[in-house]
C-alpha cells in the first residue's frame, strides 16, 4: 500500500501540529516531528558527502543568488569532516542532532547550542535552504507523518507489549522521538540515544519509506534499537555459556526478524500472500545474512509461534549462528 496524499490527509496535517513542533501522541510512546534544523543538518551533510564522491548535488545552484551560493558553499565546506563520520556511532553527530531537535522553526540557532563552526555553517545555510528546498521537504515530511502516525498510535501499545515479551527486555518508559528528515544518511532510518527526557532519537527519510506497511515496520524496528543493548547482552551471554562466538550481526537479525513477524501478526497479514516483512521485501537477508535468516527461520520462528521457550530457542539460535572455531571444526550446537 502506497502512501497517498488526499484532502483528508491534508486536513489531518493541519490538525496535528505546526512544522517543527512535536506532534504529541495519545499513546505517548512516540513523538513525531518535522524539524527544520534537523533536516538542514542532514541535508548539508549529505551534500558534502555527494560532493566528496563526485555525485550530483541536490541544491539547485543555478537558482541561488551570488550571496546564497557563497553561504551555501561555505556551509558544505564546513561539513567536509562531519560527512566522513557515522551518524549512529560518532558522539559529535549524535550531540548535534539531539541539540537541533528542540529548535523548531527558530530563525537562527543560539550561541552555544553546538560547536561554533557547525553553528555558523547552519546559520549561513539556513536562508538558502529555507527559500529553495524546505517547502518541498516540509510538505513531504508532513504528509508522511500524517499517514504513518495514526497507524503507529493505533497499534503502539499492543505491538510494544508483544516485542517486549518476545525480546525478554524492559521497554523504556520515556517516549521515542521520531524526526522525519529529507536525509537519513546511507540508510532509510537510524536511531541513537535521545535528548534528555526521551528514550531514543530516530531519524527516518520519508522519501525512502513511502510504502506504508514498510514505514510502519521501520518505526518499530528503530524503536527496538532503544533496547538493543539488552538483546546484545543476552546473545553474548549465551555465546559465553556455550564457549562460542555468535555472528556479529545476530542481535540485529533478531530485531529484523522479530519485528517483521510481529508486525505481520499485528496487521493481520498472516494469510496475505502478497505481504512480506521488510527484510524479505528489500533483500536484507541476501546481503551476507543468509546464515542468520536460516537460523532465525529454523530456531526463532518456533519460539515466536509458542512451540519452544526462550532459553531453548536462544541456545539453538546462537549455536547455529556462530563463527567457526579457529581449527575449522563446527560448534557442537545447543542441546536438542
Amino acid at each position: 500500500m502506497r502512501i497517498k496524499v488526499i484532502a483528508v490527509v491534508c486536513a489531518v496535517v493541519s490538525m496535528i501540529g505546526l512544522p517543527g513542533r512535536p506532534l504529541h501522541s495519545a499513546e505517548a510512546q512516540f513523538k513525531f516531528q518535522d524539524n527544520f534544523w534537523v533536516n538542514l543538518h542532514h541535508f548539508v551533510r549529505a551534500e558534502a558527502r555527494r560532493r566528496a564522491f563526485s555525485q550530483p548535488l541536490v541544491m539547485p545552484a543555478s537558482g541561488l543568488s551570488e550571496a546564497e551560493r557563497a553561504d551555501w558553499t561555505a556551509a558544505v565546506d564546513a561539513y567536509v569532516d562531519l560527512a566522513k563520520l557515522s551518524l549512529i556511532f560518532d558522539e559529535r553527530l549524535v550531540r548535534i542532532n539531539n541539540a537541533l531537535a528542540d529548535q523548531g522553526e527558530a530563525a537562527t540557532l543560539p550561541e552555544g547550542l553546538v560547536k561554533p563552526g557547525v553553528l555558523a555553517a547552519l546559520n549561513r545555510a539556513a536562508p538558502a535552504y529555507r527559500a529553495h528546498l524546505w517547502p518541498e521537504h516540509r510538505r513531504a515530511n508532513e504528509e508522511w507523518i500524517a499517514a504513518v502516525r495514526p497507524l503507529v498510535e493505533q497499534h503502539a501499545s499492543g505491538l510494544i507489549k508483544a516485542l517486549t515479551d518476545a525480546y525478554h527486555v524492559k521497554w523504556p518508559a520515556e517516549p521515542i522521538l521520531v524526526d522525519a528528515s529529507c536525509e537519513a544518511g546511507p540508510v532509510r532510518a537510524y536511531t541513537t540515544g535521545g535528548p534528555k527526557g526521551l528514550a531514543a532519537h530516530t531519524v527516518i527519510a520519508p522519501t525512502k519509506n513511502d510504502d506504508l506497511d514498510a514505514a510502519f515496520e521501520t518505526v518499530f524496528h528503530e524503536a527496538s534499537h532503544s533496547v538493543d543493548d539488552q538483546i546484545i547482552r543476552y546473545v553474548d551471554e549465551e555465546g559465553a555459556r556455550q564457549k562460542i562466538k555468535p555472528l556479529p550481526d545476530l542481535w540485529h537479525g533478531i530485531i529484523f526478524y522479530t519485528v517483521g513477524e510481529l508486525v505481520k501478526r499485528e496487521l493481520h497479514k498472516e494469510k496475505d500472500p502478497t505481504y512480506k516483512p521488510y527484510a524479505y521485501r528489500y533483500g536484507v537477508w541476501d546481503r551476507g545474512w543468509q546464515t542468520l535468516r536460516a537460523g532465525l527461520e529454523k530456531d526463532w520462528q518456533p519460539y515466536l509461534d509458542g512451540k519452544v521457550d526462550f532459553p531453548h530457542a536462544l541456545a539453538k539460535l546462537v549455536a547455529d549462528c556462530s563463527t567457526p572455531k579457529e581449527d575449522g571444526s563446527k560448534n557442537p550446537g545447543a542441546p536438542k
